[in-house]
Formats: C-alpha cells, sequence, structure tokens
C-alpha cells in the first residue's frame, strides 16, 4: 500500500511540475499578411502550449485573440482593427507571457488608395550566416531609425544553403530578432529554398520545401490583390501601390500557364498608381549569372516581362546574381545583351525619371548582395542596358513612395548610399483639359443665369467651366464643378449680379 501511494504521489507532482514548466520562445514573433484591418502574427516554442496574443492601442492591451489547442508552431490572426494605426502586442500561452517588450508593435496599412507615404525594405540572397549579412542588417538599422518601416520584400534565396527549416532558423530568424518583432514581411522563393531541386522539375513543382510551412501570405485577394490561391505568387496593395511577388523557379511561367493568366488578370484588375513586381531571378544580369544563356532568366524575359510592361509596370526587383544593377527606364529589351540600343530608353535621364501616358518604361533592379559575397562577374559585364553596376558591396534597398513620386537607394554594408534613382507619375493631359463637341451658351435675363448646353465627347473627372463680364468697369466670375460622363448635358449658372444683356461675355 505505502508503494502504491508513492507511486500516486510521484505522478501528481510530475503533473504539477508539467502544469508550471515553462514554454521558450524559439521562433519569432514574426509578421505576415498584412492588411488595413488584420494581421496575422506567426511564432514557435520549445513545447506544445496554447497560442494567444494580446493587443490594443496602448500598454493596457485591450484585446486578446487565442487558440486554445496546445501546439509549437502557432498562428494567430487578427481582426476588425483599425486602418493606419499602430498597436502593441505581447505573445503568451495560457500561463506566462512570452514576449512584449517596446519594439512589439505594427502598424496596420492604410485604407486601399491612400496617399501616405510607404517605406519598404529589400533584401536579395541574404541568409547565409555571414558577417555581410549582418553588416547589411545594421546599416539599415540605423539609416531608418527615425522613420517606420512599413514592410519588408525578400527577393528569393532566404536561407542558405538548401533552404531547410534549420537553416532558416540560424541564418534568417536568429540573425534579424529585433526587425521580425515590427516589420511585416513578403517573401518569394528562389532556388535555394527550393533545395537546388532543378527548374520546373516534379518535386519543385510540389510545396514539400521548408518555406511553404514557414511563412503565411495573401493567397485569397484580402490583401487587395487577384486570388492565386497558391503561396507560390501572390499580390497585395499598400496605400496608392501594388506589389506582385512571383516565383521564377518552381512554377510555370508560359503564356498557358496558370501563374501568367493569373498575372495578367492581377495586372488588369490594378487600380493603383505604382505597380512593384519581384520575383529570384533576373531577366537582365551580367554578375555571377548570365541572362543571355541561364533558361531561368531567359524565361523570365520572354514570358513574363512583356506582359509587365503591357500594363505599366514601373519597378521589377530580383535577386540571385551576386551583384547590385540598376538599368535605365526602358521598354522592350526582350533579346541578348547585345540587343540593346537606345532606342529602347524611354528616357534618357540616368537617375531622375518621368513617366508620362501610355506610361511606358520600367526599371529593373538587381540585388543579391544582403548577405551573400560579392566579386564575380561576367567577362562581358556590365550590360548596355545598366546605369549601374555595383560588383564591391553588399547592399539591401530603401525604397519610399510619396504620392507621385518613388524613389530607391542602394544601402551598403557602411551606411553609404551606392545609388539613388526617382520616378515621377505624370497625369494624363487629358485629365486636366476640356473636351467638348459643341457649347451652346444662352443669358435668362429673368433669372440672372446663363443656360449651359453642352457635349462631352470623352470622360473626365471633373468638368469646370468659368464665366466672365468685359463690361461695366470689371469682370464678373461664376464657376462650378461637376463629374460628368461623355454625351449631352445642360447646365444652369447663376450670376452673382446683374448683368447687362447688351454686353460682350466671354464663356472659357
Amino acid at each position: 500500500m505505502k508503494e502504491l501511494c508513492g507511486i500516486l504521489f510521484s505522478t501528481i507532482l510530475f503533473l504539477q511540475l508539467s502544469a508550471t514548466a515553462q514554454a521558450n520562445l524559439t521562433r519569432g514573433p514574426y509578421l505576415q499578411k498584412l492588411t488595413p484591418n488584420s494581421i496575422t502574427i506567426r511564432w514557435r516554442t520549445d513545447m506544445h502550449c496554447a497560442s494567444k496574443v494580446q493587443y490594443g492601442i496602448n500598454t493596457s492591451f485591450e484585446f486578446s485573440a487565442e487558440d486554445t489547442i496546445p501546439k509549437t508552431e502557432h498562428i494567430i490572426q487578427l481582426n476588425n482593427l483599425m486602418s493606419s494605426t499602430k498597436y502593441l502586442y505581447s505573445i503568451n500561452n495560457e500561463w506566462q507571457m512570452l514576449q512584449g517588450d517596446a519594439n512589439n508593435y505594427f502598424f496596420t496599412s492604410p485604407a486601399e488608395g491612400n496617399l501616405s507615404p510607404i517605406r519598404f525594405w529589400v533584401t536579395g540572397d541574404f541568409g547565409n550566416g555571414s558577417e555581410e549579412q549582418k553588416l547589411v542588417r545594421d546599416a539599415f538599422k540605423n539609416y531608418s531609425s527615425t522613420q517606420p518601416t512599413n514592410f519588408w520584400i525578400w527577393l528569393g534565396d532566404n536561407a542558405y544553403g538548401m533552404g531547410l527549416d534549420s537553416e532558416y532558423q540560424q541564418n534568417v530568424f536568429d540573425v534579424y530578432p529585433e526587425q521580425f518583432k515590427n516589420i511585416p514581411l513578403y517573401p518569394a522563393p528562389g532556388n535555394h529554398d527550393y533545395a537546388q531541386s532543378g527548374y520546373m522539375s516534379g518535386n519543385s513543382l510540389g510545396y514539400n520545401f521548408a518555406y511553404f510551412n514557414i511563412f503565411t501570405v495573401p493567397t485569397n485577394g484580402e490583401a487587395g490583390g487577384e486570388p492565386s490561391y497558391t503561396a507560390k505568387y501572390y499580390s497585395y496593395n499598400y496605400g496608392n501601390a501594388h506589389f506582385i511577388s512571383l516565383d521564377s523557379y518552381g512554377s510555370f511561367n508560359d503564356t498557358a500557364s496558370a501563374m501568367y493568366k493569373w498575372l495578367e488578370r492581377d495586372l488588369q484588375s490594378n487600380k493603383q498608381k505604382w505597380t512593384v513586381v519581384y520575383f529570384h531571378h533576373p531577366p537582365y544580369t551580367k554578375g555571377s549569372h548570365n541572362s543571355d544563356w541561364e533558361i531561368e532568366l531567359i524565361d523570365m524575359r520572354n514570358h513574363i516581362v512583356p506582359l509587365l510592361e503591357k500594363y505599366g509596370v514601373d519597378l521589377v526587383l530580383s535577386g540571385h546574381s551576386h551583384n547590385n544593377e540598376r538599368s535605365y527606364l526602358m521598354h522592350k529589351h526582350y533579346g541578348n545583351a547585345n540587343t540593346f540600343t537606345n532606342n529602347m530608353k524611354v528616357s534618357n535621364n540616368t537617375n531622375n525619371f518621368v513617366k508620362t501616358p501610355p506610361y511606358n518604361g520600367t526599371i529593373y533592379a538587381v540585388c543579391g548582395t544582403s548577405g551573400q559575397w560579392t566579386g564575380f562577374v561576367q567577362a562581358d559585364y556590365p550590360m548596355p542596358c545598366m546605369y549601374f553596376n555595383n560588383s564591391i558591396d553588399n547592399c539591401s534597398m530603401i525604397i519610399d513612395i510619396n504620392d507621385d513620386k518613388l524613389t530607391a537607394k542602394y544601402l551598403t554594408q557602411t551606411g553609404s548610399i551606392a545609388d539613388e534613382f526617382s520616378i515621377i507619375k505624370k497625369k494624363r493631359r487629358s485629365d486636366e483639359s476640356l473636351l467638348l463637341g459643341y457649347m451652346q451658351v444662352y443669358y435668362q435675363s429673368e433669372s440672372n443665369s446663363i443656360l449651359l448646353e453642352y457635349e462631352l465627347q470623352k470622360r473626365r473627372n471633373c468638368f469646370s467651366i468659368a464665366v466672365k463680364c468685359s463690361r461695366a468697369g470689371g469682370f464678373v466670375f461664376s464657376d462650378f464643378e461637376k463629374h460628368q460622363t461623355e454625351g449631352n448635358h445642360q447646365y444652369t449658372l447663376p450670376m452673382p449680379q446683374k448683368i447687362n444683356s447688351k454686353g460682350v461675355y466671354f464663356c472659357s
């Protein structure tokens, strides 16, 4: 009987110890799938426990969301958030707080079309655990210390050498713990994330890779893009900009492919002022890779680039080649490097570009040095279409969008700016002028008003007219603004004072 009591006591004691054991945070938290009204927060623990996020606009954490099913991979989505708002949060389980310091915060994205300034950080070919990777990280941290970064774009080859979960842990999550707390990330896969399994091979066309278990991306159109229903490629809006992440290794990309057809639907439905597209394999490079003869690069240039240019994409970002290259504002260069001509330049400018209707012209930027070593280039480096070429510095990119201006910088590991360029997008002239089929003007003395009869031959957002009198020692002004469509219209325009019916009047 004593032995049985001893066993029972030990069992009870073991259960009590288990109930109070401390779970440890081994990954994250990291922020995913940001929208104006929601965000997904992920993290990993070393033991099974419940998932709970407490959050609010101050440290009282007035809201919470939880999943009571014990697990080690935790995914919580927060909903019903206010747009353009800073929230503080903490990570918890059922009995303890795992993390919740001053750096645990996020900003929801602005409403679609909002003109608030946007800043995003771009890294390519970074997760190798090198000293260069950490220097690039620290240069970014110092540069952005006074201005929040809204989100973080990854250009593929995120974890070397095979994209294993352990490599993501050691070379990515353990290297950027502070950045993950408050910068939402949007990755693209590279060949190393596919474990070098072969371009469009049976394996790479599947999902049996750590990348697809680690990240939660907006595939259902919840962030404003066309639903893709696959984590291989997706799109999202942020303010007045549209972003598209493509798969240049593990998805077919010819004109009959699912990705190509989705991309065209997405571009057709896009209404944002700016469009930025990113994927791993650059269509133009002469760095450690050669876009003249490597099939992954040739296919993206031949199949995808014409579609991007058809819909006026502004900026294309890639990695893979371990150097830094940036093109002129260019259009319709689909052949090998030596086929580039000055006629393919939309502008002869080198750093400050202006896009006017029909908004032709795209800049192609390569940044494959955010951790990888630089130096090796092709014998015929640099490419004729590239204005900026750098095979010395490790870089990331800082990109700002402010209404009608986009500015991009290559930030080196020492904190210097290796290259900077800007694009300004001007409105269509037809949006600023009145196109009339005819206009008749009648003065109505009994009501002291003018009756306007006119035809608009082309739709415009705002039709405005002013009437002025040239007699009686001065001018009488009256005007109106009205949203109208094509066709015939009438409008009665009251005059602010009595006018002489024998005067001469001008309508403009």
